[in-house]
């Protein structure tokens, strides 16, 4: 480790020399030697880590003069002075552990090369060393790296996160959505939607988190594996009854998507004669209508393709027609579930029946029946209003 001295470098070998635990001497030597060739300063900084091992100074400041020698460097290449400066960190850290800065240089350093095993069990190291208030900042940057690598090694890393950080629960989820894993997606939702004492660090809610499941249930179902998505969409269901909505179109969409018509409109029926918002019965009615004129155009178009209309065709467009004309009566229906005592809401009830009594276009039977149901409201209106 011999270096040529030159004239100019003898007053600050004196200094060292006479005072080689003097931190100050071998910071103006290095400043003084910073144009000189690379090997030069190297040995000059092994020498003053010879006097003082336990400098965090001058090792921050010399693992930085190595890794800096490296940047931009292929590592297979250049691998004798890759494994050196691998050398030099655990050197560091067997007086230094516990200084984060140093673990963080380290990772940083790792990330580069193309060990994944290596890195990983550097960041593991690092976590078992450092006290767990500086733990955060070792996962952020595991993280990055684990996402990076993908795969295996990113879910056993999250796994690990997560039983440190249940509330961080998302960041897998958004991982997940990001590489497309929808069955691990889902299985991430499940899992936060099953523990009772979640509390997303996002201030998501319960029912934010169960209309993303429903989203990602209703949009991949192909692409998912072994999973109930009916049984999973209805446990939703029974648990935001007063918000349901969002997941009951969900429901009907995904019948939909699986080409089960009939089961879809079975849905929507449930849906609309259930819900206990207006805000709900608007979300629902609306994605039903839509099912119903996807369903008329698809008829449409096959019988375009057929040359003549077939009777599915008329069908679908009387479902539809009877539907929309049932919007009103469904609506009032909803508003009195939600709420009965209202004398408004009540008197709307029987208003509807009145305009449909004096529709000419209705028959009388059909007229007669709607003065019957018109008395037959203020009847129930009268047993359901609280008279205080």
């Amino acid at each position: 480790m011999d270096i040529d001295i030159s004239e100019s470098d003898l007053a600050f070998e004196e200094e060292v020399l006479r005072n080689p635990f003097k931190l100050k001497g071998w910071l103006r030597y290095l400043d003084h030697k910073r144009d000189a060739p690379v090997r030069t300063v190297s040995v000059i900084y092994e020498r003053a880590l010879r006097s003082l091992p336990g400098s965090y100074k001058l090792w921050h400041m010399y693992l930085g003069h190595r890794t800096g020698q490296l940047r931009g460097k292929n590592p297979l290449q250049f691998s004798d002075e890759v494994r050196k400066t691998e050398l030099c960190f655990e050197r560091a850290l067997l007086l230094l552990h516990k200084m984060p800065e140093l673990w963080l240089k380290y990772i940083r350093f790792m990330r580069v090369q193309a060990d994944v095993t290596r890195t990983r069990r550097v960041c593991d190291r690092a976590l078992r060393a450092l006290p767990v208030t500086q733990h955060a900042r070792v996962w952020r940057m595991y993280l990055r790296f684990a996402e990076h690598v993908g795969g295996h090694t990113a879910h056993h890393v999250y796994a690990r996160y997560l039983r440190a950080w249940p509330e961080e629960s998302e960041r897998l989820v958004d991982y997940c959505e990001s590489h497309e894993e929808w069955n691990a997606m889902t299985l991430a939702l499940v899992k936060v939607l099953d523990n009772t004492g979640f509390r997303s660090s996002r201030g998501t809610s319960e029912y934010g988190l169960w209309v993303r499941l429903a989203h990602v249930l209703r949009v991949h179902a192909r692409d998912l594996q072994g999973w109930d998505v009916e049984r999973v969409m209805r446990d939703g269901i029974g648990r935001f009854a007063d918000q349901a909505g969002a997941l009951w179109a969900a429901l009907g969409e995904w019948h939909a998507g699986q080409g089960d018509v009939e089961r879809a409109r079975d849905v929507y029926e449930e849906a609309v004669t259930s819900v206990r918002t207006v805000r709900d019965f608007a979300l629902v009615f609306d994605a039903y209508a839509e099912f119903e004129q996807a369903t008329v155009a698809a008829e449409l178009e096959h019988d375009v393709e057929r040359g003549r209309t077939g009777v599915r065709t008329a069908l679908r467009l009387v479902q539809l027609e009877r539907l929309l004309e049932r919007r009103a009566f469904l609506a009032s229906d909803v508003e009195l579930r939600e709420i009965p005592h209202s004398v408004r809401a009540w008197l709307r009830r029987a208003g509807l029946w009145r305009a449909r009594a004096d529709d000419s276009a209705l028959t009388d039977k059909q007229r007669a029946k709607a003065l019957d149901m018109e008395r037959e409201t203020f009847a129930q209106a009268v047993a359901a209003i609280d008279p205080r």
